[in-house]
């Protein structure tokens, strides 16, 4: 009998498992690539090193396979776009192909977090938690648009899935750590959030005999390895250093100051007063759950229902080993390790929701620590709970797929620029003159024109002074095309790339308009 028990349970088990990955899958394919419409500036300039760094061996700015892009001036992680080069290799530049590798990471970090909570608390914690990243308004946003950092916090799973894996008598340990290494080149913010959790779980993983002295020792040794281009280029920019070419590979020195030093409070003036600082800050958007960037979240859900965080603290004060470590689960160090690297980059980094996005991971396994835990007590708890979530997700997904969100997107991702672009250079070989109500729209002419660097980059001059403190930078002229009006100004075939709400400056020229979206092609008659 008690056989037969064992059996449903775990033929149950894997119809849940199913269940809830098809729902996470829905979540993320329904209308990909159209939904957000368009391509945001950093998708498209990440799509665009990515096709240079795979068609001419370089990237925008000429620099030969970099481990760092200079991309805007304050640089750009480039793991994301060595992943992206099979799919714009065969795809070219385009919303889907861009998009993939994080539509990807997205769905697969469903069953790592069910296989990182069966270690962490057995099959229906897994479950649960599972469930909670499925339907995650964060983890949904998150995989359907190509910024580079979204894929960091997949990679940070990884690693940690297969550190709790590890046993003195397998190799997953070494996997683990070369996961950790690859976030370095993910997203900025791991540069401080895997050193400190690697230095909070390596002694910990020794004194409980979960890894021997053998297996620490290579495994830091083959994450030190992979960490060194990165190291350079942190050293490079910091001590103003010249660009470093190791045969193929550079090291690239950054025209304007890096991002991770302008806005890490090390390098400030007063270190405690800014740590003080973003401390406020990281508290009001994990209260909020939101930050000002539509792209990053949709009102009024968060990143995970508003009603949230208060459960996440509780299920956080359940993994603190308040006894000695021995007579605590090793995996729950593990956790509470996760969500305090988290907060260390939130104390040196003025944080939003993407610069936090290495907590929400944990954050979703804390509330179903609480969930979990109380449903011992409460058979009623986890049903009302789960009912509760699934009619949140559903009203999400009125709303992120509903007209107002379509609207606000298409605005935020340039819907229509492409084509435009496409548009206008077909019809003329003058001026193509574009709006200085869109920030940095020459992103857009690469990814259309796929000019090669050598036609440009000695051309260049920049619109603005290069100002530290706005890193994102615009050409005056690329070929043909500028991005300063006034220059357009005494050529009577200029054609014009605006916004709806626009005129031509010149207006005693009569112009024919075509329509794409949020841009307006006008061309003289």
């Amino acid at each position: 009998m008690n056989r037969l028990v064992v059996t449903f349970a775990r033929y149950d088990a894997r119809l849940l498992f199913i269940a809830i990955l098809a729902i996470g899958i829905f979540a993320r394919v329904w209308e990909f690539g159209s939904l957000p419409s368009g391509l945001n500036p950093d998708e498209a300039s990440i799509g665009v090193e990515s096709y240079y760094i795979y068609k001419f061996g370089m990237d925008r700015n000429g620099m030969s396979y970099p481990v760092h892009l200079i991309s805007w001036g304050s640089g750009q992680n480039a793991l994301y776009a060595y992943l992206l080069i099979p799919f714009v290799a065969l795809q070219g530049i385009n919303a889907i192909s861009v998009r993939l590798p994080v539509l990807l990471s997205g769905i697969l970090s469903l069953p790592l977090i069910f296989i990182a909570g069966n270690r962490l608390l057995g099959r229906k914690f897994a479950l649960v938690a599972m469930f909670f990243m499925a339907i995650s308004p964060w983890h949904i946003v998150n995989s359907r648009w190509a910024v580079e950092s979204n894929i960091m916090p997949f990679f940070f799973l990884a690693g940690f899935t297969t550190l709790l894996m590890s046993n003195p008598k397998n190799w997953w340990f070494l996997v683990s750590f070369v996961f950790f290494a690859l976030c370095l080149y993910g997203y900025g913010t791991a540069y401080v959030g895997v050193p400190v959790f690697l230095l909070l779980v390596i002694p910990v993983l020794v004194y409980s005999k979960r890894m021997s002295a053998l297996q620490t020792v290579t495994g830091l040794i083959v994450f030190s390895l992979m960490a060194v281009p990165i190291v350079l280029f942190i050293a490079v920019n910091t001590l103003h250093l010249d660009t470093l070419r190791l045969g193929l590979v550079t090291i690239p020195r950054l025209p304007v100051e890096a991002r991770y030093e302008t806005m890490a409070a090390v390098f400030g003036e007063n270190p405690l007063k800014a740590m003080g600082e973003n401390a406020a800050i990281m508290f009001r958007v994990l209260w909020a759950q939101e930050d000002g960037f539509p792209w990053n979240f949709v009102a009024p859900f968060g990143y995970f229902y508003k009603f949230t965080f208060p459960l996440a603290i509780i299920g956080f004060f359940l993994t603190i080993p308040f006894k000695r470590l021995r007579e605590n689960r090793v995996e729950h160090w593990f956790l509470f390790s996760w969500v305090a690297a988290s907060l260390v980059i939130g104390l040196l980094h003025p944080v939003n929701l993407t610069r936090i996005n290495l907590i929400f991971s944990p954050l979703l396994l804390c509330i179903a620590i609480l969930i979990v835990k109380l449903d011992k007590h409460n058979a009623l708890i986890l049903p009302i709970t789960l009912l509760v979530f699934s009619v949140s997700f559903i009203r999400f997904n009125q709303a992120y797929h509903g007209d107002d969100y379509r609207r606000r997107a298409s605005g935020i991702f340039n819907d229509g620029i492409i084509p435009a672009i496409e548009y206008a250079s077909g019809k003329s070989k003058a001026f193509i003159c574009f709006t200085e109500q869109r920030y940095s729209l020459y992103i857009y002419v690469l990814l259309t024109q796929q000019v090669h660097p050598s036609e440009y980059l000695g051309q260049l001059e920049w619109i603005d002074p290069l100002d530290p403190a706005d890193p994102a930078r615009s050409p005056r002229a690329l070929k043909n095309y500028r991005f300063r009006l006034s220059d357009c100004l005494e050529d009577p075939n200029s054609v014009y790339i605006l916004t709806l709400k626009e005129e031509p400056p010149v207006s005693d020229i009569e112009y024919k308009g075509r329509k794409f979206e949020k841009f307006m092609v006008y061309l003289p008659k």
